[in-house]
Formats: C-alpha cells, structure tokens, sequence
C-alpha cells in the first residue's frame, strides 16, 4: 500500500488494533493491568509500564509520521532524552553538539560523567558542516553523535546528512533532537540519522496540556534494547497523557503551517523594524544556514531567536509583551516569550558549553493574529508603561463567576 501523506494519516489517527467499537477517536485504556486467560502465558498486554492500546496507537502513529520502524514515548522529553544517551555505556564516548538544551547539557554533565561516559562538545562552522566532528571522530572510538537541529534556543543548523556520513565511517551512531521541527517539517531518519527524538510536549502535542517524549528508530534491535530498559526504568508514558497527545497530533499540521506563517511575517517585520539587533530565523536570507535548513526541511518553524543591545532591553521586550506568556517551553497554540539563559537553560551547568547570552530572546510562535502580535512586540521594545502585572494580581483581580443554580 502506498503510503498515506501525513495530513491523511494525522486525520485518520483514531484506530486501535483489536478496538470493538469502531472508535473514531483513540479510546482511552485507563488501566495499570489487563486480566489475563491463563496463569502461565501473557496475552497481548499485561500491565501498563510495559504496553497499553493508547499509547501503542499514538506510537503507531508517530512511526509513520517519521518514516521510522517503531517508537517508544516516554513521561517527558527528558526522559526520552535520557533513555536515548544511556545507549552508551561505561568506558564509551559519546559526541554533542555545543548547543544544546539545558536539561541535555546537565544530564551530559551530572550524570553521564559520573557513570564513565566521556563525552565531548564540537561546534558546527557557519555552512552548518562540523570539521571539529570529524577531527574527534578521528581521536578515538565513538558511540553516539548527538545533536539539536535547529538547536534551542540560538536556531544554528546542523548538516544532517554530512554529521551521519562521518559518524558511520567511524562506526558511530546519530541521535538527533529534532522538537523544533516535528516530523510535519523534518525527518531526520531520511537524512541519515539513527535515533530522533523529541519533546512531545512541544509541538506534537501543541496545546501545553502534555508533558510526554518520543524516541524513534528504523532499527528494530535499537527498539528493542530502548523498549527494555524504559520498562525496566518505569519511564513510559501514561495512558491518559498518550491520549491527550494523540489528540493533540490530530492538528499538528494545520497548526504548524499556520503558526509558521505568523512566525515568517514576525520575523521579516522586526528584521525590516530593527527591534532588535539581530533576528535570528532560519527563514530569512540573513541565517548563515538558511540554505542548508531548506535543503532539510520543510520549512522554518514557529521558533524566532532575537538578540537585544542589553540585558535591560531583554529584559523589558520579555516582561512588558502583553500577548506573549513568559514560559519556558514552545510550539503550544498560544505565543510565549523567554530569556533562555535564566529560564530553559539556567541548569547548564558549570564547565559545560556556555549559557545563552542574557540579551538573548527566544519567541515562541502560536496561533493568535500575526498583525496582533508585531504590535505588541513594538509597543514592548518601545514602551515606559508599567510591565505587565504578577500572575497573582492578575488572579486576585479577577471576580469569581458567578454561579446560577437555576
């Protein structure tokens, strides 16, 4: 059968193998444990951790939409992350790119470190290609290459199919994390890569009702070695937050495409505006990798990097935004706005890669009018008013609604 485009197979997400009812939404299995007809063989589930029809159904569904043999989901993206980086083992060595979330870069640091897994940071130059990889390649055995692309929040690009061709010359594999992206634009499993990962609370999800992460392969024995050790770990995701995401997929595309096209028309307006010192998008002609990421993907995303003169005028375009909530995460519905290097990235650890600069700001593109959005973040870069109130004010002030009992 040919394969179904991914808005087709996003719309028809709804099916449950084995499902008597004919759900056209993804029935709910809210269960720990499944009764079984015998005492000395396991039927097709058994217990929660290992296996549940939600989550194998939004699993499914994912696999397809990456092009991959399997996935796992995992109760965050972290723990998918995790699950991912302890394929090394004692002794092995595992190389990152510099940019990279801070939860990764603390997890590199703290616990790998402890464990006996070198690991070793190399830069990307300005076409996106790593000359730095392929000296370390060349220095040692290597387990895993791991990078971000577009890396969160500084939006630098990797070349995909460059990193994994060196890496397997050397017997390495590649995990890359690809939430900024989400399968709709981006497939890294085509480009050469042998895991990818995300934080499905970000886009695949969409609506900041999930915390949930996804580890994806085509190689089974990759799957099977993975699937073992999060049953073992207890960290597989829940069967409600597997439901929650699966409808949270339903509008991956048509929330992407829009939200993009808002974040392109931000973009090219503060660029042409100068509110900000720099724009950093891999949509506009000014990204030193803007060429590369079209080469890769399907477009630029919902994520706009802008650097300010100050960390004062960073501050302020954060805090007095009116339409933006201050939130460390992204690729939800409604817009948010942060300061990386004291929020998603203040966990980056002594001796690892460097923070964000503190004049750095991430937007995070939503659904709301882009028109909307442009003026609220001119009249935040340009504004004396009083910031915006504390969410406590903001809670106090409201009245309580009234209730009509009849």
């Amino acid at each position: 059968m040919t394969p179904l485009h991914p808005a087709t197979a996003l719309a028809r997400n709804g099916a449950v193998a084995g499902d008597p009812y004919g759900a056209t939404s993804p029935p709910l299995y809210q269960t720990s444990t499944f009764a079984q007809d015998r005492c000395d063989a396991f039927g097709e589930f058994d217990y929660t951790r290992t296996d549940n029809p939600t989550r194998r159904a939004v699993e499914s569904l994912l696999a397809e939409l990456e092009g991959a043999h399997g996935a796992l989901c995992y109760a965050s993206g972290m723990a998918a992350i995790a699950g991912a980086l302890r394929l090394a083992k004692p002794g092995d060595r595992i190389l990152c790119g510099r940019d990279l979330y801070g939860g990764t870069q603390r997890f590199l640091h703290e616990h790998l470190d402890g464990v006996g897994v070198e690991h070793v940071d190399f830069d990307t130059d300005g076409n996106g290609r790593c000359l730095a990889l392929e000296l370390a390649l060349r220095s040692a055995p290597v387990k895993l290459v791991f990078v971000e692309t577009p890396s969160n929040p500084r939006l630098s690009v990797s070349d995909l199919r460059a990193i994994s061709r060196a890496a397997h010359a050397h017997g390495a594999l590649v995990v890359v994390d690809a939430t900024a992206m989400t399968p709709w634009l981006m497939r890294p499993l085509d480009l050469g890569a042998d895991i990818v990962l995300h934080s499905a609370t970000k886009g695949l999800s969409g609506h900041g009702d999930v915390t949930a992460g996804v580890v994806l392969s085509r190689d089974e024995g990759l799957l099977g070695t993975l699937a073992k050790k999060r049953n073992a770990e207890g960290a597989a995701l829940a069967p409600f937050e597997s439901w929650l995401l699966a409808r949270g997929l339903r509008t991956l595309g048509v929330r992407v495409d829009a939200a993009q096209r808002s974040a392109l028309a931000i973009a090219r307006a503060l660029a042409s505006e100068g509110l900000a010192e720099r724009v950093i998008y891999p949509g506009l002609p000014s990204h030193p990798q803007a060429e590369l990421h079209a080469n890769q993907a399907r477009g630029p995303g919902v994520l706009i990097a802008l650097e300010l003169a100050t960390p004062e005028a960073a501050a302020q375009l954060v805090e007095r935004t009116r339409l933006f909530s201050t939130a460390v995460s992204f690729g939800g519905v409604s817009s948010s706005i942060s300061v990386p290097h004291f929020m998603s990235h203040a966990s980056v650890p002594d001796g690892a890669a460097p923070r964000p600069s503190d004049r750095l700001v991430r937007l995070s593109v939503g659904l709301e009018d882009p028109d909307d959005l442009i003026d609220d973040l001119r009249q935040a870069a340009s504004s004396h008013e009083p910031a915006k109130p504390p969410l406590g004010a903001i809670r106090r002030a409201k009245k309580p609604f009234p209730l009509r009992l009849t």
